[in-house]
C-alpha cells in the first residue's frame, strides 16, 4: 500500500461530492475488478468510490503505472470533479 502526503490536501478531493462515482459508472466506465482494464484513478473514501484523476495524486498514480507498481492501469474517461488551484 502506498501513502502520498500532499499537506492534507487529499481530504478535500476524497470528500468532494462531484467526484463520487456512481455504481453504473464504476462498472461500465471504470471497469472495477477488471485488473489492468480498471481505471487507475479510483479512490475510496468513507462515502464510497471517488475519482482522483483531477487531483494532486494523479501524477503519482501515473508514475506507479509506468513503474508497474499497481495493477489497475487504465485511463478510461475525462475524470470527475475539477483540480482545485491553491494560491
Amino acid at each position: 500500500m502506498y501513502t502520498v502526503d500532499f499537506n492534507n490536501q487529499l481530504g478535500e478531493y476524497l470528500l468532494d461530492e462531484k467526484r463520487k462515482i456512481s455504481k453504473a459508472h464504476l462498472q461500465e466506465v471504470c471497469q472495477i475488478e477488471q485488473k489492468e482494464k480498471t481505471c487507475r484513478y479510483i479512490g475510496l473514501s468513507k462515502g464510497g468510490f471517488v475519482c482522483m484523476k483531477k487531483s494532486p495524486i494523479k501524477t503519482k498514480l501515473d508514475e506507479m503505472v509506468k513503474e508497474k507498481n499497481i495493477i489497475a492501469a487504465a485511463d478510461n474517461c475525462e475524470g470527475l470533479g475539477a483540480i482545485n488551484e491553491k494560491k
